[in-house]
């Protein structure tokens, strides 16, 4: 009895496990066989005494088992039915995995949505760290402002300016360090020389004696034409001579829309505070008072194989 009990409850689980069309079609077919297809056999032989136990088998003797294997049958399917559209309901049967998987994304999905706000702004604060979903680039120019000019060494400065040139159709040739004579930059421009002298000063406005100096070497060149780009001021004087001599200047007020932006190196080459470096060499500044003066300044810690100096109150180079 224990053995056939587990073979209908095995019997049963199939059906169940099935699809529930499968189910169904089992049950209509397993009832009309009992019901009429062991009868209509018996009717075939022609005998009398089969046509009697057949109309037996017909009317009373396998009648309710026919309804039995197709209620079994059709139930098995509905549990099919109902463990597909409610896995979590559903009674236990091979199919079983994928519903708890379905669980799984649900309870993962429903903690999610728990998480609310902080997730979101966690996950926005991740994106902000990425250096892959940042939005800042390492080699964008940085802005053109004059802070970020100020803060240029004095070969940055020159090399923006002889960029900026470039950008407008000059040839720009700098000149080498130390032996510039009062020239920075060369600009070619067909059969036309221009001298171009840099001062990249903040602390104090460049004087009428920077500008005569260089209108004396632009004559000794032939050059055609000489300018003068700082990133500080002029004094009234020197914006007098430059007007009288055609030498065109560049000062803090026009230098930021005279710099091509795509010229400006990088924000991370930019030192934050450059009055604390020598504009010569770039060691370290020392305060100091001067022996004859007896004036406080700021000079190179190399002295005296630098003798960079800065104003107490700004950098100038």
């Amino acid at each position: 009895m224990g053995r056939r009990r587990r073979k209908q409850g095995r019997g049963f689980e199939r059906i169940a496990g099935a699809p529930w069309p499968a189910g169904i079609m089992v049950g209509i077919i397993g009832f009309v066989t009992i019901r009429y297809g062991i009868s209509w056999v018996l009717y075939s032989y022609g005998d009398p005494y089969l046509d009697s136990m057949a109309d037996a088998i017909r009317d009373e003797g396998f009648g309710g088992m026919a309804w039995l294997v197709l209620g079994v049958c059709w139930a098995g399917a509905l549990i099919s039915f109902v463990s597909d559209r409610l896995p979590s309901r559903s009674a236990p049967h091979k199919r079983s995995p994928a519903p708890r998987r379905r669980r799984r994304r649900r309870t993962a999905a429903s903690s999610t949505s728990r998480q609310g706000p902080t997730s979101s702004a966690d996950a926005s604060a991740s994106e902000s760290r990425s250096p892959l979903l940042s939005t800042a680039v390492p080699n964008e120019p940085a802005p053109v402002t004059n802070h970020n000019i100020a803060n240029l060494s004095w070969q940055q400065f020159e090399q923006l300016v002889a960029a900026s040139f470039r950008r407008k159709g000059f040839v720009a040739t700098l000149t080498a360090d130390g032996a510039d004579e009062g020239v920075d930059i060369v600009l070619t421009e067909r059969d036309n020389v221009l001298l171009v002298q840099c001062k990249h000063w903040a602390a104090r406005p460049v004087g009428v004696n920077i500008v005569r100096e260089l209108f004396g070497v632009m004559h000794a060149k032939t050059a055609r034409k000489a300018i003068l780009a700082t990133s500080g001021l002029l004094t009234p004087d020197a914006h007098r001579f430059c007007r009288e001599n055609s030498i065109h200047c560049i000062d803090a007020e026009a230098l930021p829309s005279f710099i091509d932006p795509a010229a400006m190196p990088p924000q991370h080459e930019i030192v934050g505070n450059r009055s604390d470096l020598c504009p010569l060499c770039g060691a370290a500044m020392v305060t100091r008072t001067a022996s004859r003066s007896g004036r406080r300044l700021r000079g190179c810690s190399r002295f005296p194989a630098c003798k960079g100096t800065r104003s107490t109150t700004a950098a100038s180079v």
